[in-house]
C-alpha cells in the first residue's frame, strides 16, 4: 500500500488524548494536517478512533514513509503509558499496511529544525512558519509536532542520501 512512486511522508505525533498527523510532500509543502482528539473513557475505544483516522489517511494518500517521535519518558508516567499505547496501535497499522517507519528523538527533531536540541515549541513553530508552507488556518500543537517530525524526516533522508552519493 505505500505510495513508493510518491514522496509523501506521514508525520505522526502519537498520544492517547490527541494524536497529530501531517502529510508532507517534498521538503517544504504540508498537504494536510489534522489532530484526532479522543474523549476520556475506555482506552480500547480511544485507540480504535486513532487507528480508524490513520487508516482513512493511508487510504486517501498512501505515504512512502512514516515518521514518529520516539517515546519520551517525562515526569508523568500515566501520560507516557497512553502515548505508548497509541504508538503501539499506530505502529501495528503502519506495519500491516507496509509503510516503513522511522523514529526520531525529540532532541533530534529540534536540532534539525532549529539547530538547537532544547528549542521550545514557540521556536519550533517560528522556524516551521518561516521554512514550510502549511495549510491556512489554526494548527494545534499536536498537528504542529507532526509537521515537525515529518520535516525532520524529510531533511534527515535528504542528508543521508546526499552522503551516500
Amino acid at each position: 500500500m505505500p505510495g513508493a512512486h510518491n514522496a509523501l511522508i506521514l508525520g505522526i505525533d502519537p498520544g492517547l488524548a490527541g494524536t497529530g498527523f501531517a502529510l508532507l510532500s517534498g521538503p517544504d509543502l504540508v498537504l494536510s494536517c489534522s489532530t484526532i482528539v479522543t474523549t476520556p473513557g475506555r482506552d480500547g475505544a480511544r485507540l480504535l478512533a486513532i487507528t480508524r483516522h490513520l487508516r482513512d489517511l493511508l487510504a486517501g494518500h498512501p505515504p512512502s514513509e512514516a515518521s514518529l517521535e520516539e517515546l519520551f519518558m517525562g515526569r508523568n508516567a500515566s501520560s507516557a503509558i497512553g502515548v505508548a499505547q497509541a504508538r503501539g496501535a499506530i505502529l501495528a497499522v503502519l506495519e500491516e499496511c507496509g509503510v516503513p517507519v522511522f523514529e526520531y528523538k525529540p532532541s533530534q527533531v529540534k536540532m534539525v529544525l532549529t539547530g538547537y536540541g532544547n528549542a521550545d515549541k514557540a521556536q519550533i513553530a517560528r522556524m516551521l512558519g518561516a521554512q514550510v508552507k502549511v495549510p491556512e488556518g489554526r494548527i494545534d500543537a499536536h498537528a504542529m509536532d507532526a509537521i515537525a517530525i515529518a520535516v525532520c524526516h524529510a531533511r534527515s533522508r535528504r542528508m543521508s542520501q546526499a552522503a551516500v552519493q
